[in-house]
């Protein structure tokens, strides 16, 4: 077993009682002694230069088990950027996994593809014997072949709340699914074996420990993804820690939402796996046309979407969920989704009273100015940097339907900062 050693480093260990050192050796996977002064030796030896040394980050906003299945189990079609490599990826992934029931892939840019240039029939070109399903880089679209469209019945369905089939001009399913319909076709599809969920979960873990990630919020968490972080927690294999934020959906009430989460809770209370959060989306992305805004879509197609909570059930059911002292963690997009979800909690908050808990809206797309204050002391800004870019396919279609009046207000993270 190789020891390494980093010295000439500034370490900040995050033990009040030693907060810093000069040295740090690792041994095989532990850290096994720190310092200051003169270090040991070590066969590996690795010069900080006197940079700052962490113990690990935190990931605040994360899927790490979904991800992590696709990493396993899916064909990455993240690159693809024609039809034509699409295709081939997809391709090729079926070929090298001849005894997979269900085809999937995941990744392809709504910059690139959607509605109108991706469908069952493309899909069909590249695999037409098994069903497929491939989803977008947000996972708020997915797109079937024919064998899944017919497989699952998709014919006969109708929209869910929140959620869109996509059909032509004869009302026929295109293939295109959208929000909140996805996972319910996804249950009459093959399942995935408690095999493939483990082997994502390692996948996922050595994904984020090779970036040095070693605590994560797994920003949505059903009653099948606890039980896989059960499992792992009670094998000794979780080699991060994870808190968990369990989903509440439009239909719930906060009696049913409270009957739910609370069983979560006491099912896992940790220490390495535990449930701590409740995780609403109050609306969808721009892509679909299911981001909620404040005015109409300023492109040709005009119109807007709704938030997938009503104001009376936003307040209701994060007055419930505060009193019983759940963090509230809210997917956001439009200016209209950010509102109303910040007026649930200062309802929340006016009812039972302020608690140090760490409420988050994440992604904040576009945020009215008028709102950058109402953050402050209510909810922390969880924000994506990586998608505040202005090249393809980032910046399509999203910023033709917020109007280039508002573009100042889009990922506006410094504004927010200062309000």
């Amino acid at each position: 077993m190789t020891d390494t050693l980093i010295h000439n480093a500034r370490i900040r260990t995050m033990d009040p009682t030693a907060p810093l050192a000069d040295w740090l050796l690792i041994r095989g996977a532990r850290i096994a002694s720190l310092g200051h002064g003169a270090p040991p030796d070590a066969p590996h030896r690795i010069d900080a230069g006197g940079r700052l040394v962490l113990p690990g980050f935190q990931d605040a906003h994360i899927h790490l088990l979904s991800g992590g299945i696709d990493l396993a189990t899916a064909a990455y079609l993240y690159d693809a950027t024609t039809e034509a490599e699409l295709l081939e990826t997809l391709r090729a992934h079926a070929a090298a996994k001849p005894d997979l029931a269900l085809v999937m892939g995941s990744g392809w840019q709504p910059g690139y593809f959607g509605d109108a240039n991706l469908t069952a029939a493309v899909l069909d070109r590249a695999v037409s014997d098994r069903p497929v399903m491939v989803y977008d880089s947000s996972f708020h679209n997915a797109c079937l072949n024919s064998r899944a469209v017919e497989m699952a019945g998709v014919d006969g369905m109708a929209d869910p709340p929140n959620g869109h089939i996509l059909r032509d001009a004869k009302g026929r399913p295109t293939g295109m699914l959208h929000e909140e319909v996805i996972p319910l076709v996804a249950a009459r599809l093959p399942d995935l074996t408690d095999a493939d969920r483990m082997a994502g979960l390692r996948a996922g873990m050595a994904h984020a420990n090779r970036h040095g990630i070693t605590g994560v919020l797994d920003a949505r968490v059903i009653d099948t993804d606890a039980q896989v972080y059960a499992r792992a927690e009670a094998e000794g294999s979780l080699t991060l820690r994870v808190a968990g934020t369990a989903l509440v959906t439009e239909a719930d009430t906060p009696e049913t939402a409270l009957a739910r989460l609370a069983a979560l809770r006491a099912a896992h209370p940790g220490p390495d796996f535990h449930v701590h959060s409740a995780k609403f989306f109050m609306d969808g992305v721009y892509e679909n046309r299911t981001a909620a805004n404040l005015a109409p879509y300023a492109d040709a197609g005009g119109g807007n979407a709704p938030c997938m909570f009503t104001a009376e059930a936003t307040k209701a059911l994060m007055t419930a969920l505060y009193a019983e002292r759940f963090a509230i963690h809210v997917h956001v997009i439009g200016d209209a989704a950010a509102r109303r979800a910040l007026e649930g909690l200062e309802a929340a908050r006016a009812a039972n009273g302020p608690w140090p808990a760490q409420h988050q809206l994440a992604h904040l797309q576009l945020v009215d100015p008028a709102d950058f204050a109402r953050l402050q002391g209510l909810a922390t800004a969880n924000v994506q940097p990586l998608w505040a870019r202005l090249e393809p396919p980032f910046s399509d279609p999203s910023l033709a339907m917020i109007g280039k009046a508002r573009w100042q207000d889009v990922y506006a993270f410094r504004r927010m900062l200062d309000a």
